[in-house]
């Protein structure tokens, strides 16, 4: 019997021999298209490198006054924070499990809620350092999990994968510094990479082999 066609899925077979098909279909993810990840990768790598530029050339004090520029900092960070969720969410589309995916964009997503009342209030509020600590803790797991979920599947480059766990540190750790510019490079590149087709061509290229 000859096998079906696909047209933008391409079938693949897990440990128990079980069909799956990439990009995967889902509930929460079927949602995300590989033009929507891509375009919320550019979106988040350019705020990403429009934030670092602006903390390189004026790095904030001790003060914990917000003042309107970094208001404005943070706005822009919010997006750029929605904007990781989805793209999360589109590329578990390519990795064996979408649990990473989803508890990273929940990290980010619970992030904004610190940044937006920061900018609102004008300085952090009490339970900020808390959201921030458990935030960063889902990102930064769900981060792993999503990496390795891919780096099993195949369907993504090594060099493509391989840094999302890694864009904490410079956006957060090194931003005083401008961090966000090599992370919102790498996000642009990683953008122009699926939109330009190049998840789905190399997983046809694979079911080839």
């Amino acid at each position: 019997m000859a096998p079906a066609t696909l047209d933008s899925a391409v079938v693949s077979r897990t440990a128990d021999a079980s069909p799956v098909s990439f990009p995967r279909d889902g509930r929460l993810i079927g949602r995300v298209s590989a033009r929507l990840t891509g375009i919320a990768a550019l979106t988040a790598g350019g705020l990403s490198v429009v934030i670092g530029v602006l903390q390189f050339l004026f790095p904030q004090d001790e003060d914990p006054a917000i003042d309107p520029r970094t208001r404005v900092i943070l706005a822009m960070f919010t997006v750029s924070l929605w904007a990781f969720a989805v793209l999360f969410l589109g590329l578990a589309r390519y990795a064996r499990s979408s649990w990473g995916a989803v508890v990273a964009a929940t990290g980010t997503v619970l992030l904004t809620v610190g940044t937006i009342t920061s900018a609102v209030n004008g300085v952090d509020l009490e339970f900020f350092p808390i959201v921030a600590m458990l935030a960063n803790a889902l990102w930064l797991v769900g981060a792993i999990a999503l990496c390795v979920s891919l780096v099993r599947a195949r369907r993504v480059s090594l060099w493509l994968a391989l840094p999302i766990p890694f864009l904490q540190l410079p956006l957060l750790f090194l931003s005083q510094v401008g961090g966000g510019v090599p992370a919102g490079i790498f996000l642009l590149v990683l953008g122009g990479v699926v939109l330009a087709g190049g998840l789905e061509g190399r997983a046809r290229r694979l079911a080839r082999r």
